[in-house]
Order: C-alpha cells, then structure tokens, then sequence
C-alpha cells in the first residue's frame, strides 16, 4: 500500500518524510506499523481520521467520493534539546514563553494601608468566601492602579494567612500593550500552565500528548492550550486554582475575544458543575479598563463586576494615602518645615485628577531636580497641569531636543517589545549606507544617560530597557485614522502609527544589509535544532546586539510601514531577501528561531519563497515582475506556494496561483484550486474548499 508525499499543495521537494503531511487517496487503511515505519524517527504516530462533524480540530473527516487521511507529523517530543533533559522537563521549559514574574514586577508594591476598600468590597469577598469556582470582573479608569492591585492580589492570595484559609495555587499573568510577550492570550495560557505545573508536577502529564506529537509548537495554538488548562485545572488532584489576570483590554483582540469566550464557556451555569466539588475550584480576577466590548464579551455572566470607577470615594482615599507617604519621604529628605508639608499635600489633594499615575508624574518632577528655596517649590505646584494630557504635554515641551525625542518616542511606540539601551543606540544611529558598527560611531548618542534628559518622564527604564511610563503616554502620542478632532498641542496625536513603523523598519533593513552579515554569517554546526546550536544563535546574536530584534521584527515592521512606495527603501528590503546572498542564512535562521522551535537551516531557498514565508505580498509581487518562477524548487520548502501556506498568508496564495504556481496532487499536477477540491471536497462549495485547502494541508514545521 503506498504512501504519498509530499501532500497536495505541496510539490517534490527533499524535506524529510517526518517534516510532511502523508496523504493515502487510494481508500485503503493506513495501519500505524507502516506509519511507524515511514518515519521511524518518531517515539510514537498518531492517525487523525477527519470528520464532517463541525468539529474545530485537526483531525476531521470530509465524506465523498474517496477517503483520506491526514497524519500529522510527530516531532520526538523535544529529544534534539539535550540529551539529559527529559520529555517532561522539555515540555515545562517549552511553556516558559515569557517572562512573567518580571512583568508583574514592573508595578510598584502598593503604599501601606492602600487597597483595603477592595478587600473589603462585598464582592470581591463573595468571591474570595464561596467554596466554589467564580470569576470577578474588576474595571476602572486609566492610571487607578488596576495592575498594582493585581500585583498585591497576587501576593496577598500567597501570603501565609491567606494560604491557611484558601489553600491553592496562585497563578498569574500581566497583559501590556508594549511588549509582545504580554499582549496575546497564547503567551497568557503558555504562563499560567507553567506555573501550574511547577507548582503541581503530575498535572504535566494533560500536556505530554500533544508535546509528543508536535513538540513547542503546541505553545503556539491557544485551542490547545485552554483544552490543557481546563483538563489540568479540573483533575482531581489539581487542588484550589485562582488566576489573577490583569489588563485584558491590552491584550490584541483576537486572542482576548477567544479567551473570554473561553472564560464564559467554563463559568455559566449549566457548565459549572464540571469543577464545582467540595474540594476544590478553580477562580479568576481579571482586571481592565471599563470598556464595552469587554462588558459585552461577560454578559451571559450576570454580576461578576467590581466598578472601581464608580467608586471615586474609596480611590480619592488610596491617593490621600500615597500623597501623605510621599510629602513624608520628601518632607524628611529636604528637611522641609511642617507647614511647607502642608502645602505641598494640600496642592497636590486638590489637584490630583482622580489618578495615581498624575500624582506619580508630579511627584517625579518635584524629585527632579530637587526645588532649590520654598519659592521654587511654590512655583512649581502653581504650575502643575491640570490632567494627564496637560501634564504630557508639558513633560515634552520640555525637552531640550525635540527632534530627537520625536524619533525615540517613534521606535518605542512602534517596537513590538521594549528595546534595549544598546538596541535604541543603535536604531537611532543608523543610516542609509552604514555598513559596519564602526560607520555609526559619528551618530551614536550616550543614548544610557541621555534618554531621560531628551524624552523627560515620558519614558522610563525598567532592567535596562525603554519603555513608555503608561498606556495613556501611548495612546497620547499616536494619530489614529479616526482622530479628527484638531488640537493646539504640539505633541497629542503627533505621531502617525505608519512613520514610526518606517523609521524602525529603516534601522532594521539598513542592519541586515551590514557587511559582516555577508562576510562572516551565521554557520551552524548542526542542520537540526539542538541545545548548541541554540547556544550558537545566541552566542552570535550577543556579538551583534541589533540583529536579534531586527531579524525578528523587520517583516513586521515593513507591513506595517507600507514601504514598498519608496523604491530606496523597498530596494534594500529586496536586498535583504536575496537568496545569493549569505546574509540570508543568518537572519533567516534568527528569525525561524521565533516563529518554529523546530527551525532548519535555510539551503538553496529562492528569494520568492522567503518573501511568501514571511508575507511580503508587493515583495512576492515585485519578485515576479522580475522573472521569479512561481514554480521554483527548494529543499526547506519545496516552493514559494508551499511557504506561504504553511503560514497562512492567503493572498499571496492566490497571488502565486493566479500567477501559474503548480499544485501537485499524488504525482498530477493543477494550475487551479477546482479540480483538485472537486477530486478532495465534493460536497463542499469551491469557497469553503479553497478554505480548507490552505488551512489544512499544509507542511507542519
């Protein structure tokens, strides 16, 4: 009985059997021996029979005329990664996504005495006194201290007391918007479960399955991910579970949705009863802004919220208290009289906007520089703005370069993870015919001990990296499409989203295109995944500080910049993916190591196949317009149309199909979609077809 690859989609090509979908179009049964055998290199093989049933998973069974079955591919469980690390200690490490303990320490620790209205807040009681799984919904305005409360939730639920009346496991996860690691839900999943299962070993064993069968790359699909948390979280063993969420309105909104509905699935009430034992439950705070969609997302939840926006008396409270610590430390290191305290607190009571982040920028500019006499002082507070934009506006009129300033704050709102010191140095350096390090050094700033003097409070420096000091500082600066209102001010609404996407874009391709790249590029020592080669990408991306984000990013950026109307620019970014060049091998690789954790060393791709991967359709465009062949081979990915099916770019899909790309099915070859979903879908209209075509049958990598 034969077994055919590559499947349809996917045309001759020397990709290891075990790196493609096994398609049998002849009728008969695939037993797992001659599975097994086929691609030996596999612990195990799973065959998923594929239904019609409306079912969402991998493994569905379209009736017609011929039968069919789809195994997908078995990755060996992580065994490349090191010999002594075991399966299980493999898939604990491939859970750890992101840095969460960090990110909860980005928020301060709250001032004593502060918060206790929430403790005492009839709901969040019920929630904290019922032995039964619940969720609470807690909302309030920006800068009220949403995610130092749920740091101090966190801590507090883990604290002694709190362990000896409600025993669990107290997991965790804080949405921002400026970091990619904090602003998807799948990195959010990825985070708990890891701490789930540090803290509860043998709950490891609900994720081992489809670690075995596909290796990291189950981390990266949140369907997967919430079916593991909830077996886990619902095993008899698991014990007491409470997960503090905050900031779910900075999460990006197709994996926020998915997650609420998620969340709502497991919490109404003909479902409830799934965890709801005398032993054990399973409770959620999330925390966000008072926004509708959200609201609208719980509705089938009926009183699950906590308004902190409504409750302005309790917050004014909590900032009486911050104000009354913070006068006391300035007061005792200025060695100010009583009286001058007094003023000082009662300016800032009466000023302080209903927000903790006003006070916390007023009390900064007072700290810095230190008033000289009680006149300085009392000018100072005389001039305090009014409310947030005021006091933005007024931090960067205040910069003694504003051009400069205006090109920090473009790379900071446009990175999509903070950069560091030496990463920004460069970025701003950087310009058009820089060849080397050695070409920046007439432009490079003392970017360390500048950036506050030139951005001023707007930015602030967490572990060596560039932040925003708030959301609010962002959503200041940034000019939406519907932003129609005109405005005085010099900096609201200064920068459009697409420029600062091109100025980061620019040092991203004008990096790529160093000599040394060209000269002395990354080699591996192995074609497959291994710790050392790990430590190799690693070792090489340290001597070359930039390459990290601009390898990983630049494809972003250049979609989100729409540089192809600059021939400069978008012929450097041609540049970039050209497959003669050896620079190919090093940011390509750099950049597999983010999107598949079972990366291959790129060999003898085209540059059309390499514009598909990482979806630049005008690039894929251009490429052709110049005599590129739709068909061309490849031994990582057999073709341009292959490529950009794996990744699910449907446009350039039907670009290089439109444009004469051939899809071969068991040995025949089609120029278009019809016959091949007639043969495969016969009872599907061509729409949904061409859907599934480009959904499923894809190389898994």
């Amino acid at each position: 009985m034969p077994l055919y690859t590559p499947s349809f989609l996917f045309g001759p090509t020397n990709i290891p059997n075990d790196l493609l979908l096994i398609t049998n179009l002849n009728g008969s049964s695939i037993n797992n021996q001659s599975i097994e055998h086929t691609t030996n290199s596999h612990d195990t093989a799973v065959s998923h029979s594929m239904t019609s049933s409306g079912n969402t998973d991998n493994s569905r069974t379209y009736e017609g005329s011929n039968h069919y079955d789809f195994i997908n591919p078995i990755f060996n469980g992580g065994q490349n990664i090191g010999s002594s690390e075991s399966k299980t200690e493999s898939c604990l490490r491939s859970l750890y996504t992101s840095n969460y303990a960090f990110h909860k320490s980005r928020n301060p620790q709250r001032v004593s005495g502060t918060l206790e209205w929430f403790l005492n807040h009839e709901k969040y009681r019920h929630w904290r006194q019922e032995k039964e799984s619940s969720l609470l919904s807690v909302s309030a305005d920006p800068g009220c201290g949403k995610s130092v409360l749920a740091s101090f939730l966190v801590d507090e639920l883990n604290s002694p007391v709190s362990q000896s009346e409600l025993p669990s496991t107290v997991c965790f996860f804080f949405f921002k918007d400026d970091d990619e690691q904090q602003k998807n839900s799948i990195f959010a999943l990825s985070a708990l479960l890891h701490q789930l299962f540090t803290a509860k070993s043998s709950l490891i064993k609900h994720a081992m399955e489809e670690f075995k069968g596909k290796g990291e790359k189950f981390t990266k699909e949140l369907g997967v991910l919430w079916r593991i948390f909830t077996a886990a979280a619902t095993d008899p063993s698991c014990g007491n579970v409470i997960c503090i969420i905050d900031g779910l309105d900075e999460c990006e909104e197709s994996t926020r949705n998915e997650l609420i509905k998620f969340l709502v699935s497991i919490y109404l009430p003909a479902n409830r009863t799934a965890r709801n034992t005398d032993e054990m439950f399973l409770k959620f705070i999330l925390t966000s802004r008072p926004y509708r969609f959200i609201e609208e997302g719980f509705a089938k939840l009926p009183k699950i919220r906590l308004k902190a926006e409504e409750l302005t008396p309790a917050i004014n409270v909590d900032i009486e208290l911050v104000i009354d610590a913070e006068v006391k430390a300035l007061g005792e290191a200025w060695d100010l009289p009583d009286d001058v305290r007094r003023k000082l607190r009662d300016k800032l009571v009466k000023g302080a906007d209903r927000t903790f982040l006003w006070v916390s920028l007023i009390l900064k500019i007072l700290k810095d520089p230190q008033p000289a006499s009680e006149s300085e002082l009392h000018e100072i507070l005389n001039n305090i703005p009014s409310d947030l934009d005021a006091m933005y506006e007024k931090v960067l009129r205040g910069s003694r370069e504003p051009q400069k300033a205006k090109t920090i704050l473009q790379i900071v709102v446009a990175a999509t993870r903070p950069l560091t010191f030496n990463e920004m140095d460069i970025a701003l350096a950087i310009r058009p015919g820089h060849k080397s390090i050695e070409d920046l050094k007439p432009n490079r700033l003392f970017i360390r001990s500048i950036v506050k003097d030139i951005c001023g409070l707007f930015v602030k420096i967490i572990d060596s990296k560039i932040y925003l000091i708030h959301q609010t500082a962002k959503e200041f600066l940034i000019k939406h499409l519907t932003t129609t209102i005109p405005t005085t001010e010099m900096w609201k609404h200064s920068l459009c989203p697409i420029e600062s996407s091109l100025t980061l874009t620019k040092s991203c391709i004008y990096y790529l295109l160093f000599t040394v790249f060209e000269t002395h590029p990354l080699v591996l020592s192995s074609n497959i995944p291994t710790s050392e080669s790990r430590q190799q990408i690693d070792r090489y991306t340290q001597e070359h500080v930039f390459l990290d984000y601009a390898a990983k990013h630049w494809a972003t950026h250049v979609r989100e910049a729409k540089i192809w109307e600059e021939q400069a620019i978008s012929g450097s970014a041609l540049e970039v993916l050209d497959s003669g060049s050896r620079r190919l091998l090093t940011w390509f690789l750099v950049y597999q190591t983010s999107i598949n954790p079972n990366f291959h060393y790129p060999k003898n791709d085209t540059s059309l196949t390499i514009a598909s991967y990482v979806g630049h359709d005008v690039a894929v465009q251009q490429l052709i317009g110049k005599g590129a062949d739709v068909n061309g081979r490849d031994d990582l990915y057999g073709s341009a149309l292959n490529a950009a099916a794996i990744r699910e770019h449907h446009s350039i899909v039907k670009m290089l199909l439109d444009r004469g790309a051939i899809i071969y099915l068991v040995g025949s070859e089609y120029k278009d979609l019809l016959p091949v979903n007639r043969y495969l879908w016969p009872s599907m209209n061509e729409a949904a077809a061409n859907h599934q075509l480009v959904l499923h049958c894809r190389l898994s990598v």
